[in-house]
């Protein structure tokens, strides 16, 4: 699958708020990102030369957002919404663009230095 979007289900939750789970084999740097309603993020594709971006792994923490992604070698296309909390991993060769429809904030499992490695414009 060129893009698996997963909620991130809800473990616990009282009068303080919800708890919710994930995990990870990935260590090192990671991106916390805040980005303003109607902002662009991505409009770019890796090739998969990173670990951390092979396949990109990203959890839209709070918000919603426009995921577009056409995977480069089956022409499969897709647009589809982001509802907070949920997980994208982006596989290799696969362009993507998000755009936020309010304000979001999401992580990206990855170093800014390992996205700049292996990014790459139409």
């Amino acid at each position: 699958m060129s893009v698996t979007i997963t909620p991130i289900s809800i473990k616990a939750a009282d009068e303080r708020g919800a708890l919710h789970y994930f995990s990870t084999d990935r260590t090192g740097e990671f991106l916390l990102v805040y980005r303003k309603a109607g902002s662009i993020s991505g409009n770019h594709y890796h090739k998969g030369s990173s670990a951390g971006k092979n396949p990109e792994d990203m959890l839209l923490v709070q918000g919603k957002a426009i995921l577009q992604w056409k995977d480069m070698i089956t022409n499969q296309a897709e647009t589809v919404e982001l509802v907070a909390p949920t997980r994208v991993l982006i596989q290799a060769n696969v362009w993507h663009q998000m755009t936020a429809t309010t304000d979001i904030v999401f992580v990206e499992l990855n170093s800014l230095a390992e996205g700049s490695e292996d990014t790459y414009r139409l």
